[in-house]
């Protein structure tokens, strides 16, 4: 066979593997809306979360709000959006690649806003805020670290690890850790929602696989700003579980199992115990 038709021949089955996996991911990262019961400091909460693709710019999107559950009027307190590309690195992974965020969050009944845009020719991020507060109001640019890590939204860590091949691969080896850059949405007010919590746009961070719970799913540790978050996983790999045990936090799927009240009347999580 002539070598040059050999190796259209090769390039073709290379681009239709390609866009054969890239099409497979596509479908497993798709999210409809799904409901999960959030506690912290402040009480009970509902979360509304969802993701998918924007058709037109081929976008990946994460849709996240916190509203109080049962009120019909200004039940919002926290909504974001966040939008990455899929991108390659050294030809071979395939990864979420940042490229825009916008947060709101309501503060005693104020609304402040924040909007962060990667600046790929400047190597940098676009802060954008809108607020009541002098000292969170107007633009900024923050440059990125001379590195070649990851970036990864914090509501897109999951969905990050799963587009390059972490997730399945740790599960399968029972082991395993991933070292990125964690971008918080909720940049510059992270000191008025978490404690004792560095309010930086950016953070190192490492997940890695911490076993199963007992209920065969997998569990992973993400490390980030001398804290530790946990995330459960189900057999689809998708996010079913949330404990920030440090903040008081945990964000448990309503379509996981449901809560049983022990006899002193707490609720006490059966679907998510951590062995």
């Amino acid at each position: 066979m002539n070598k040059g038709v050999l190796l259209l021949i090769l390039c073709f089955l290379a681009t239709s593997c390609a866009s054969n996996r890239n099409t497979h991911l596509k479908k497993e990262l798709v999210r409809g809306e799904e409901r999960f019961s959030y506690t912290d400091k402040n009480g009970q909460f509902l979360v509304k979360l969802s993701s998918g693709f924007n058709k037109k710019e081929n976008t990946f999107f994460t849709k996240r709000i916190l509203e109080v559950p049962n009120k019909e009027t200004d039940n919002v307190l926290e909504q974001s959006v966040a939008l990455s590309d899929i991108g390659t690195i050294k030809k071979k992974k395939t990864i979420l690649r940042p490229k825009l965020s916008q947060y709101n969050v309501w503060f005693e009944g104020k609304k402040y806003f924040s909007e962060l845009k990667i600046n790929s020719l400047k190597k940098s991020i676009d802060v954008k805020m809108v607020s009541p507060e002098t000292q969170w109001n107007g633009t900024k640019q923050i440059k990125l670290p001379n590195t070649k890590a990851l970036y990864c939204f914090f509501s897109q860590v999951v969905e990050c690890a799963k587009t390059i091949g972490f997730l399945s691969e740790a599960i399968k080896k029972e082991t395993g850790s991933m070292n990125f850059y964690v971008i918080w949405e909720g940049y510059p007010y992270l000191n008025e929602t978490f404690s004792d919590f560095p309010s930086e746009l950016l953070s190192k961070a490492q997940l890695e696989y911490d076993g199963k719970t007992k209920e065969d799913e997998r569990r992973f540790n993400l490390k980030v700003g001398g804290q530790s978050i946990f995330y459960i996983v189900d057999k689809n790999e998708q996010m079913k579980k949330m404990f920030w045990v440090s903040q008081g936090i945990s964000m448990v799927s309503r379509l996981a199992k449901k809560s049983e009240k022990t006899d002193d009347g707490d609720l006490k999580e059966s679907g998510g115990s951590l062995e």
